[in-house]
């Protein structure tokens, strides 16, 4: 038996909280074990994508040689070979091996075939021999394909005051006229010097 004055006889009693017997607003923490499931409404949160690897990265150029810029408007991106050969040897040329540069970044380089990985694209070679002074200066522009090997050739020349000869072929070595000319009249003062020492005694 219920009274009259009991407040929850009344359907419109505002003190009556409306959903009284529903959750209630704070109080939906969940028990020790249980997971708070997804909030009413919401979506799961996106896997996350990996970053797409851009052209040119680091592993598009695995075999990059240190000096050379990235790939540019000039470049294709991939990496092509330039056979560098430095025509003579210590004995027939000079003892100092020519210095070699590709773009302006110097490389190391000897005598004989060298194989030299560029990223492909438009190259300038050059190189010089010295002795007591630069000379014998020489460039040659290449342009160089993915997976191609360009060839290249370097003459120094034999006597100081002369160019250097680079291309795409086997160069000849200016200066031999002179050179030759120059070991004919050692050769003779040589001779002449010995004559005369014969005649003296």
């Amino acid at each position: 038996m219920t009274q009259s004055g009991d407040p929850s006889n009344n359907p419109n009693n505002p003190w009556q909280p409306p959903n009284a017997g529903g959750p209630q607003p704070g109080r939906g923490a969940p028990l020790p074990g249980q997971g708070a499931g997804p909030h009413p409404g919401s979506q799961p949160p996106p896997h996350p994508q990996p970053a797409p690897q851009q052209f040119g990265g680091p592993q598009a150029y695995p075999q990059q040689p240190q000096g050379f810029p990235p790939p540019g408007p000039g470049n294709y991106g991939a990496e092509g070979y330039i056979d560098l050969t430095l025509q003579g040897s210590a004995m027939t040329s000079n003892m100092l091996t020519p210095q070699v540069a590709i773009d302006g970044h110097p490389v190391p380089a000897a005598y004989g075939l060298n194989h030299l990985p560029v990223p492909a694209g438009r190259h300038t070679v050059s190189a010089y021999a010295t002795w007591i002074v630069k000379y014998g200066q020489a460039s040659y522009d290449v342009e160089v394909r993915p997976g191609q090997s360009v060839p290249v050739f370097y003459a120094a020349p034999l006597v100081q005051f002369a160019k250097g000869n680079m291309g795409p072929t086997k160069q000849k070595r200016n200066g031999k006229g002179f050179f030759v000319g120059l070991m004919v009249l050692i050769v003779v003062v040589i001779l002449v010097v010995i004559l005369a020492a014969v005649l003296a005694s």
